[in-house]
């Protein structure tokens, strides 16, 4: 999932002096074009609140660390970026700039990685086939952005061929077989087209190794349509599953002209997909057949490595109480932990989960839009599991 963002050392990270930040700098937004953008103003405000909202020890400490992120927002007018998220704190300071909007964020203590990751999930990468007569291109788009990873071109050596289309020689008037002219020609445009249908099977097997051996979901066919749904025909079964859509495309369409086209498809069949995770895990926990929802349920879960794929709400909300010493997460408040008897501290969920789904082995499906809607009537959460364990 995060293939050009190394978010581990954050992840994995035991601190709680790190003040995050997450901001929607999207430049063609009418509210961002002012001297002073709008989401300045809301960064502002909400370090502000951020900060009013600790007690005087840990605002002493946070206060640094937001005055750094609100100079460099500031000094830096012309972010040229539509996402910002910032990390800083005693020794650490961690930007990344990304092609796509963030949902705007801030929070102090552990790193709250959350926003980035629903943009590498809801960005994931995506194979693009644009295939065309005589020339394919195979890439990769991801977060907004593209990478030709394979360019190929048809050419076709007709001078040792034995016949070609048009008249044949004096030899065909003489013995009055002209007529046959019709007949080579059929036969030279079908030689055409068989080396054509093997350009094309040679470009879908590229794809398919592609595919499998990058682990990828998605895949968008571009070019005219009777050409990509050749292409489509001709792909392995299993990679033929994981085509979400096929997009109209003009001959050489340069990268900008291909990737506007084609994300909103691949963004469309990946929701298509929430919606269809989304019902699984509602209708599964209902039938109490592999999956469970709710904070208590699925928290629940993910200490015992039950879960195979973690579904949450984009903006899910609230806290859990969480050990210091072992890690044992609440999702009800508890003053101790019922495991070692150590105070347990309220964290916000989304700072926690990343941590939880990877010490679990579980990977995370961040959903919004309607799939979200119909999870936040079960707190926002569930999960499909891996096994079952029989009930106590």
């Amino acid at each position: 999932m995060l293939r050009h963002l190394d978010l581990s050392p954050l992840i994995e990270s035991d601190r709680k002096d790190i003040v995050s930040v997450a901001l929607d700098i999207d430049p063609t937004k009418p509210e961002h074009q002012d001297n002073n953008p709008a989401y300045r103003i809301w960064l502002r405000n909400a370090l502000r609140d951020t900060l009013e909202g600790l007690p005087k020890e840990e605002r002493r400490a946070a206060d640094n660390g937001a005055r750094r992120i609100l100079g460099f927002v500031e000094e830096h007018r012309a972010l040229n970026g539509r996402g910002l998220a910032i990390f800083a704190g005693p020794d650490l300071w961690r930007e990344y700039l990304l092609p796509v909007p963030l949902p705007n964020s801030a929070r102090y203590g552990r790193p709250d990685v959350w926003p980035l990751l629903w943009a590498a999930d809801e960005y994931e990468p995506c194979a693009v086939l644009a295939v065309f007569r005589d020339h394919a291109r195979i890439l990769m788009a991801y977060l907004g952005q593209t990478a030709v990873l394979d360019e190929e071109a048809l050419v076709l050596d007709t001078s040792t061929w034995r016949f070609k289309a048009g008249r044949q020689p004096t030899f065909s008037r003489g013995t009055g077989v002209g007529a046959s002219r019709g007949t080579q020609r059929d036969t030279f445009e079908a030689r055409v087209e068989d080396h054509i249908r093997r350009f094309w099977a040679g470009v879908a097997e590229a794809a398919a190794h592609l595919v499998r051996e990058s682990r990828i979901d998605r895949v968008v066919i571009g070019g005219p349509e009777e050409v990509a749904s050749a292409v489509r025909d001709l792909l392995p079964d299993d990679v033929r599953a994981r085509v979400v859509g096929i997009v109209h495309l003009p001959g050489y369409a340069g990268d900008a002209e291909l990737r506007d086209r084609v994300l909103p498809v691949a963004l469309a069949g990946k929701h298509r997909r929430e919606e269809e995770l989304v019902t699984e895990v509602l209708d599964r926990a209902a039938g109490r057949s592999g999956a469970v929802t709710g904070r208590p349920a699925t928290l629940d879960a993910l200490a015992r490595k039950q879960v195979q794929i973690l579904v949450v709400d984009r903006d899910v909300t609230g806290q859990v109480w969480q050990c210091g010493h072992c890690a044992f997460t609440s999702a009800v408040p508890i003053t101790h932990c019922p495991t070692c008897g150590s105070p347990v501290e309220a964290v916000a969920l989304p700072q926690v989960l990343p941590v939880l789904a990877r010490r679990s082995g579980a990977r995370i499906s961040i959903v919004s839009g309607q799939p979200a809607a119909r999870l936040r009537t079960h707190e926002g959460i569930g999960a499909l599991l891996r096994y079952v364990t029989a009930a106590r």
